[in-house]
């Protein structure tokens, strides 16, 4: 358990910074008046899990979003109340087993993820994820949302 925390946390810090600097910033569009998707408390892995961990481009940065392989599923925080939401599509080449792109739906929300996961060399068991957007629609709206993450497996 500690083990996956701090390789998470580990590749959190690595992946805030790079010789290129930060990644571009795309705007978020927001039909909701109010601030969409809380952030999320850290999670934890069970054994033989990868999890994708999501931050909000924000100051300072925002876990937003987790998204697991087994069940591959995904949590969030909106209105309040947490969310899980199972994966109906995922497409492209897994690497760490989550596929770049991802589909989420159930209960009238859904939730896509469009991201680039990056080996990189000397991380074990897990991945970077400078750039990409989260996309979520609910009743209350819809909102698109520039992210960076990592995946971490245990």
């Amino acid at each position: 358990m500690k083990r996956a925390a701090i390789l998470l946390g580990a590749l959190a810090a690595a992946s805030c910074g790079g010789a290129g600097g930060p990644a571009p910033r795309p705007l978020a569009t927001n039909v909701s008046a109010e601030r969409p998707l809380a952030e999320l408390p850290q999670q934890e892995l069970q054994q033989g899990q990868c999890g994708m961990a999501l931050w909000q481009r924000t100051e300072p940065a925002r876990r937003i979003a987790f998204i697991l392989d087994e069940p591959p599923s995904v949590r969030i925080i909106d209105g309040g109340e947490v969310i899980a939401l199972a994966r109906t599509a995922a497409e492209g080449d897994a690497i760490a087993r989550h596929a770049p792109v991802q589909r989420f739906a159930g209960a009238g929300h859904s939730l896509t993820i469009d991201v680039r996961i990056e080996q990189r060399e000397g991380l074990l068991a897990g991945a970077i994820i400078p750039e990409g957007t989260l996309t979520w629609q609910s009743a209350r709206g819809s909102i698109v949302l520039p992210v960076f993450g990592l995946i971490g497996c245990r």
